[in-house]
């Protein structure tokens, strides 16, 4: 290689090496209210005697969220999260000031490190892994750690989950709702509720009640009968009425079982 070829060569290394397109970094503060994190590139710098160096922290840096002025997705950044740069062409300082558009920077530097947007979700090693297919809000406590809450969608259901005990699922017409001791169900014209010990189910245009094996129904159902059979009882001048003894042991067990299944 002649002295001029080389001569070149090394000016535009020389050159490039402060010319910054995209890189990985760190998250060492964040400010939810502004949207702005301070951010330590993860790569160092290689110098031409072979030693490695660290950029500079660099201060302010917008963080991209999905979202507009009317909607948003944002979750927080904590110091550590990883994140990665994406530089911008032209100086930054007007456009972080007030954003928009016909914007007339001064500055004449390009491609800047400074001049840098952050992109969350960009941890190569560890990430919270989606266990089902389709789209995914999860929250855990770590990586591997426990599930705090989620939220999937797919062409066939929404499902919600929060720590495992409380799950809501969409399907169609099909909504269920349930913790560890609760659950309630929609489907078509049929309502159902039931905790460990009541079901309460609307089908169509009637209701039941049940408490193991004891329902509403079967509780008037087998009083009218007693009434039916075992009729008030009239005696004696002048006259004296008076329940007939079964009949009273029937109301008496009636009022009880009502008792169990309705008093809240």
């Amino acid at each position: 290689m002649d002295e001029l070829s080389l001569l070149i060569r090394e000016y535009i290394e020389y050159y490039m090496a402060d010319v910054h397109t995209t890189l990985p970094g760190v998250v060492e503060k964040y400010d939810a209210k502004t949207r702005r994190a301070d951010i330590q590139p993860s790569l160092k710098r290689k110098l031409p005697d072979g030693k490695f160096v660290e950029f500079p922290i660099i201060p302010d840096v917008p963080v991209r969220y999905s979202g507009n002025k009317e909607f948003t997705i944002h979750f927080p950044l904590k110091k550590g999260d990883e994140v990665v740069l994406f530089v911008i062409e032209r100086g930054t300082d007007k456009w972080k000031a007030a954003g928009g558009k016909e914007i007339e920077e001064p500055d004449l530097r390009r491609f800047d490190i400074q001049d840098c947007i952050a992109i969350t979700g960009n941890a190569p090693h560890e990430f919270i892994a989606a266990e089902e297919d389709g789209l995914q809000i999860i929250h855990k406590d770590k990586p591997d750690g426990d599930l705090i809450s989620q939220v999937l969608m797919t062409n066939e259901k929404i499902k919600t989950i929060y720590k495992k005990k409380a799950k809501v699922t969409m399907q169609d017409d099909h909504i269920t709702s349930e913790t560890e001791k609760c659950k309630v169900e929609m489907k078509a014209d049929v309502l159902t509720a039931k905790n460990s010990h009541v079901t309460v189910k609307l089908n169509g245009d009637k209701a039941s009640v049940k408490n193991g094996s004891q329902s509403l129904y079967t509780i008037l159902h087998n009083y009218f009968q007693a009434w039916q059979i075992n009729k008030p009882c009239t005696t004696g001048s002048p006259a004296t009425h008076f329940l007939h003894p079964n009949l009273e042991k029937d109301i008496a067990t009636a009022d009880t079982n009502l008792g169990l299944l309705l008093e809240a």
